[in-house]
């Protein structure tokens, strides 16, 4: 009996619809790459401009909806344009995390044997590798950047997206459709970009919208240990970094705006990650 199972095209994600949870999630991440995008809009004043006249003003301050910190610097604008960088950080290393492992997953499943063995050991030995480590020796070759904070998420994330599509091709390459390719004198890139990656399409986009949040997170304690996203850029991290010297102050927001930031951020995509393709019907947001 020939199957039924018919593989989908590499842009056929399938959202639940109806989810109340999961559209607010989608407006949280979309308001704020509005803000981040179109930051010029929303504030005149520069990032990183200092104003010894209006230093630790409170939220609510005349011209200063969030306060201003230590320097004088708005609050508000800084959240603007770090927004961009964390966005930038997230979007950015879920891409290169999302190719680098469908690369290495892919090629792991037509490879002959020795390749595949050597791509899945290699997955294995970076999976124990600390992502600290990597960061200190990037580090001690190029310095802090936000160059740094990419490369070194996207080398420590890529592994699980590649073993996870190298089972899935894996379990696909003996269907009877993929004989049939191979009968049709189709190559092994043909049936690999063909029939076998779309297939694995679904779990790897949903490890991608995972993969933001993580980014996210982790540029924000790279930026907070003083290793991420240099302190002349705001990003999210920086903030809540410079906000250290508040807490005992009593400057509470300026650890707080950042902090639900964050937050909020990682929540959202978690939502939307869980969504994709999702769990059983039974599940509700």
């Amino acid at each position: 009996m020939a199957e039924s199972v018919k593989p989908r095209g590499l842009l056929a994600v399938r959202l639940r619809p109806r989810r109340p949870a999961l559209a607010a999630a989608v407006a949280v991440l979309a308001a704020f790459a509005v803000l981040a995008v179109l930051a010029p809009l929303f504030t005149s004043l520069d990032p990183v401009a200092t104003d010894t006249s209006a230093t630790s003003l409170p939220p609510g301050s005349p011209g200063h909806p969030l306060g201003t910190d230590l320097l004088g610097r708005d609050l508000w604008t800084r959240m603007l344009y770090g927004a961009r960088t964390s966005l930038l950080v997230g979007l950015t290393t879920a891409a290169i995390t999302v190719g680098l492992g469908m690369l290495a997953g892919g090629l792991a499943a037509v490879a002959p044997r020795w390749l595949d063995g050597l791509i899945a050991r290699t997955a294995d030995i970076l999976l124990a590798l600390p992502l600290l480590i990597v960061v200190l020796a990037l580090a001690a070759v190029a310095g802090p950047s936000l160059g740094l904070v990419v490369a070194a998420i996207a080398l420590t994330s890529w592994m699980p997206v590649a073993l996870i599509v190298r089972a899935e091709l894996r379990s696909r390459r003996e269907r009877l459709y993929i004989r049939a390719a191979y009968a049709l004198g189709l190559s092994r890139r043909q049936v690999l970009w063909r029939h076998l990656l779309p297939g694995a399409v679904p779990p790897v986009a949903s490890i991608a919208a995972f993969e933001v949040g993580h980014a996210i997170l982790t540029e924000s304690t790279l930026s907070f240990l003083g290793l991420g996203v240099p302190p002349n850029r705001p990003s999210w991290g920086n903030l809540l970094t410079e906000a250290q010297s508040h807490l005992l102050t009593g400057e509470w927001y300026t650890v707080a705006v950042p902090a639900a930031a964050v937050v909020a951020t990682i929540i959202a995509v978690n939502a939307v990650a869980g969504a994709i393709s999702g769990p059983s019907e039974g599940r509700t947001w």
